[in-house]
C-alpha cells in the first residue's frame, strides 16, 4: 500500500500546476481533504489486507482476493496517471469505473473471509464513488 500511495502521489503532483488551470465544480474538496481521505482510505485498506493475509491466506481463493487488492493498487496509479499525467479525463473517469467494480468484488470476496475486512473498505467505495462522479463532472465542464 505504501508503494501505492507513493506512486499516486508522484504522478498526481506530475500534473498539480495543470490540475490548478482546470475548471472544477464548487463542490470539489480541497487538496488537503483529498489528501487525509486517501490517507485513512489508505489505512483502512491496508488493515483489511493484513486481516486476510494473517488469518485466511490458508483458505480457498486468497489468492483471487490479493489479486483484487494488486488490481486495484495497478487501477489506483493507473488513474493518476491518466487524469494528471496525462490529463485524459475521460479515461481516467473510465478507469475510476473500473476500480469501483474493483472494490465491489474486493468487498464481497474479503467479506466471506472477514466482515470486519469488508467493512473497513466500505469508507473506500464510498470515497471513490464521489471522486468518479467528480472525475465525470471535471471531464464534463473541460
Amino acid at each position: 500500500m505504501i508503494i501505492t500511495a507513493s506512486a499516486a502521489s508522484y504522478f498526481a503532483e506530475t500534473g498539480r500546476a495543470w490540475y490548478k488551470t482546470i475548471n472544477l465544480p464548487d463542490w470539489t474538496p480541497s487538496g488537503s481533504i483529498m489528501v487525509l481521505a486517501w490517507t485513512i482510505i489508505f489505512v483502512l485498506s491496508s488493515i483489511s489486507l493484513l486481516i486476510i493475509w494473517n488469518k485466511h491466506s490458508f483458505e480457498k481463493k486468497f489468492e483471487i482476493v490479493i489479486a483484487l487488492f494488486v488490481i486495484n493498487a495497478i487501477f489506483i496509479v493507473g488513474w493518476n496517471i491518466l487524469f494528471f499525467s496525462h490529463q485524459q479525463l475521460g479515461l481516467a473517469f473510465f478507469q475510476a469505473v473500473l476500480l469501483i467494480i474493483n472494490l465491489f468484488f474486493m468487498i464481497f470476496l474479503t467479506w466471506r473471509f472477514s466482515k470486519l475486512a469488508a467493512y473497513l473498505l466500505i469508507p473506500y467505495s464510498i470515497y471513490l464513488i464521489f471522486s468518479t462522479v467528480l472525475t465525470f463532472n471535471v471531464w464534463m465542464i473541460n
